[in-house]
C-alpha cells in the first residue's frame, strides 16, 4: 500500500542516503514529484554540494545526479535536526491510532 510521506520525511530519507553515498547514478523523474521536489529544495537550501538537477532534460522528465552529492554544513545540520525529530516522533502515532484508553466503553 501506498504511503505519503511529509516533504520533511522525504528530505530525511534524501539527505541519508546523500550522507551514505547511496545515489550511484542519475536518474530521470517526473519534475513534479515529491523526489525532485524535495532534491530540489534541499538544493536551494544550500544543504548539498554538487547536486545536479536539470528540469529541461527532456520534454516530461527531470534529470537528478547525486552520485558526487556531498552534504554542506548546513545539509549535516538539518539531517541532525530531523533525525533527532524523527527519533522523538517513532511509535507516537502508531501508539496514539491504538490507543484505546480514552475512548468511550461500548
Amino acid at each position: 500500500m501506498a504511503h505519503n510521506v511529509s516533504q520533511d520525511e522525504e528530505l530525511l530519507g534524501i539527505l541519508r542516503d546523500v550522507a551514505t553515498h547511496r545515489f550511484h547514478q542519475g536518474r530521470q523523474v517526473n519534475p513534479n514529484s515529491m523526489l525532485y521536489q524535495t532534491v530540489s529544495v534541499a538544493f536551494e537550501r544550500g544543504y548539498l554540494n554538487n547536486a545536479t538537477l536539470d528540469d529541461n532534460y527532456s520534454h516530461t522528465l527531470a534529470s537528478i545526479d547525486l552520485t558526487k552529492a556531498t552534504l554542506t554544513e548546513a545539509g549535516t545540520a538539518k539531517l541532525q535536526a530531523l533525525t533527532n525529530t524523527n527519533d522523538n516522533n517513532d511509535g507516537n502515532e502508531a501508539a496514539a491510532a491504538t490507543d484505546t484508553d480514552n475512548q468511550p466503553e461500548a
